[in-house]
């Protein structure tokens, strides 16, 4: 719980010092530029370091009437940790230019000290391998810029807010546990690849468990699965076959029961957004045999609703099912049932938002549905 809220403490930082440059009548910015004096600021309230007040560049304080730098005790704390060259730099800083790329990653690299890397150069567009560079693309802490299928560092290029963000938590991350944070953001990889492992999947529910003790607003990342062939039901039993001739498929949470033990008080609606499916926002219960536009018999699914409410089929799926999609359905026509067939064909694609809410705290997920 202490490294969780450590890396929370710091991403606060990071939305004051950037959001202090920005005029009020102005929004938030996420692609816009960071200067070198709000990163070198950033970074030293990350890395905790004890403040030094004192003037090493010209450019801090040009005149000796004029009042030093907003950022100079910021900018010599750094200098003095060894994040900053004096050699390098000359006897100005710049401290109002856009950081760049390369600035960035030299002072994450510093700070963090970091030792160079003698592995094969991982980016693109440099020449040459620079140690420093390889060792953070090995350590997770800089992976650059996918295009055309290679990988681009792009050291010239400005940080931007996002990036800039992003950077500083993860140096809080690596700075408290380095191997933990090389295990977390390759796993973190693998997802995005789609080439996870069994020990991620069980890895990633720890942390996502973890995050949701400590924060009562945190919201556990929801594992959707589609149901919508035979194999999917494997472990259905007798009845897997059968399902499909009434059902098209179901929508399910891999990890509902973890919903039902850690964050109960999360609530859930379903809503499906194709145009002219509004029958499907709703649930039949066995002992409700129609689904009525009179809201007599009819039980929505696009309310919220909490979590013990939400699943359905949940001790006879390994998974738990929280939307059926019917072939057919019924409805209520001027006090007479009317069936609705075909509601649903093959080939056809559905599209559902689900939505979780816990404390503050809302999320929205899109949901493809392929009908076959």
């Amino acid at each position: 719980m202490k490294k969780l809220n450590r890396s929370l403490t710091f991403l606060l930082i990071i939305v004051f010092v950037l959001a202090g440059y920005v005029s009020a009548a102005v929004s938030f910015n996420p692609q816009g530029e960071v200067t070198r004096a709000q990163f070198v600021e950033m970074l030293v309230q990350a890395m905790e370091y004890k403040r030094i007040d004192s003037v090493s560049f010209v450019d801090m304080k040009p005149y000796p009437t004029s009042k030093p730098h907003w950022a100079s005790v910021y900018i010599e704390t750094a200098l003095r940790n060894g994040v900053i060259i004096k050699a390098e730099e000359g006897d100005r800083f710049y401290p109002d230019a856009p950081i760049t790329r390369k600035d960035m990653a030299m002072m994450m690299f510093r700070a963090l000290k970091l030792t160079p890397s003698e592995g094969a150069n991982p980016f693109h567009d440099l020449d040459e391998a620079n140690g420093a560079f390889t060792r953070l693309y090995k350590e997770y802490l800089v992976r650059g810029i996918p295009l055309n299928g290679k990988v681009i560092f792009n050291p010239t290029g400005v940080t931007t807010r996002a990036e800039a963000a992003v950077i500083i938590s993860r140096m809080v991350d690596y700075k408290a546990d380095p191997a933990g944070f090389k295990a977390r953001m390759a796993m973190e990889e693998r997802f995005a690849k789609g080439t996870q492992t069994a020990e991620d999947m069980a890895l990633k529910r720890q942390l996502e468990i973890e995050k949701a003790k400590a924060d009562p607003n945190y919201i556990m990342e929801p594992m959707i699965r589609v149901l919508n062939t035979l194999k999917d039901y494997e472990g259905y039993g007798e009845d897997a076959a059968n399902k499909l001739k009434y059902f098209a498929g179901h929508i399910a949470l891999d990890n509902f029961e973890d919903y039902l033990e850690y964050t109960p008080e999360c609530q859930f609606k379903i809503v499906c957004t194709t145009k002219g499916k509004d029958l499907l926002n709703t649930v039949t219960r066995l002992t409700q045999p129609f689904i009525s536009y009179d809201h007599k018999y009819e039980i929505r699914t696009d309310v919220w609703k909490p979590t013990k409410e939400v699943s359905i089929y949940r001790k006879e799926l390994k998974t738990c099912p929280i939307m059926a999609i019917a072939w057919n359905e019924e409805k209520s026509v001027n006090g007479k049932w009317v069936g609705v067939p075909d509601y649903v064909k093959s080939g056809e694609t559905l599209s559902f938002k689900l939505y979780i809410k816990r404390g503050t705290n809302t999320k929205e997920y899109d949901i493809v549905f392929k009908v076959n």
